[in-house]
């Protein structure tokens, strides 16, 4: 069964082209690397996005290689904030 995102949506709405890819969840945890794989996707090529708050408590969007990890302490030093950190998936 096919389903659309908002994200979908949105593009969609603005006629903008886009490929969506299906794939089988059949594993309990399923993470990017592995819809990576199971699109025949190289890592480079497939994105996450986290999203943090700042010590100035706004948010900031992160997208990033599925293969990689984001540096926080990094991030903040760049934002110039006193710190960064994801946040809970309760309030999403």
């Amino acid at each position: 069964m096919s389903f659309k995102t908002n994200a979908m949506r949105i593009l969609e709405k603005n006629k903008i082209d886009y490929i969506a890819y299906e794939y089988d969840v059949n594993d309990n945890l399923i993470d990017g690397e592995h819809v990576a794989e199971k699109c025949n996707k190289e890592y480079k090529e497939v994105f996450k996005t986290l999203v943090g708050i700042g010590s100035d408590k706004n948010y900031y969007v992160f997208c990033i290689p599925v293969n990689k990890n984001l540096d926080f302490k990094q991030c903040a030093k760049v934002l110039n904030l006193k710190n960064i950190e994801l946040i809970e998936v309760k309030n999403c």
